[in-house]
């Protein structure tokens, strides 16, 4: 990430707003015990380019601290969760369908934690709930997302990949 240009501010910029808008939006699925939060599934940008990781970063902590209901201790944890995740993804970026696996578990265990903390419940349903909610959407609306920008050579210049 040494080359960071005008164009990767904006690009990232954009990476964020898209991530808090699609969380806006999908509101009711992002948040507590049982959460299929659609936005998880812009995770994939990082195959594409790893300066993503930033982009997603911010829009994780912007939304968590905008519209969770844990507020900074969410976006927090939350960011934290995304940047074990997104790590974990580019280690094992050669293994795409493996590497999708990475945002269910960091989130299971990191968010499960958290709610099971906050809201006085036990760890493991809440955290096999979130790992359920996270792996569904990035195997059915992430991976497949993948596999059309994959192809689309424009969009591939675009991020520099």
């Amino acid at each position: 990430m040494k080359n960071f240009a005008l164009k990767d501010f904006i690009m990232q910029s954009m990476i964020a707003a898209i991530y808090v808008v699609l969380v806006f939006i999908f509101q009711f699925l992002s948040f507590e015990t049982i959460q299929f939060r659609i936005a998880e599934f812009l995770l994939i940008l990082v195959f594409f380019d790893k300066k993503s990781i930033v982009g997603l970063l911010i829009g994780t902590f912007l939304a968590n601290y905008l519209m969770s209901p844990y507020g900074l201790i969410d976006a927090l944890f939350g960011s934290l969760a995304s940047l074990l995740a997104l790590s974990f993804m580019m280690i094992f970026n050669r293994y795409k369908l493996i590497s999708l696996l990475f945002p269910a578990l960091a989130n299971a265990i990191v968010i499960g934690l958290m709610i099971s903390i906050m809201n006085q419940i036990p760890f493991v349903p809440i955290a096999l709930w979130v790992f359920l909610g996270e792996a569904v959407v990035m195997y059915v609306v992430g991976y497949p997302v993948y596999l059309y920008l994959n192809k689309n050579k424009h969009f591939k210049e675009m991020m520099g990949s």
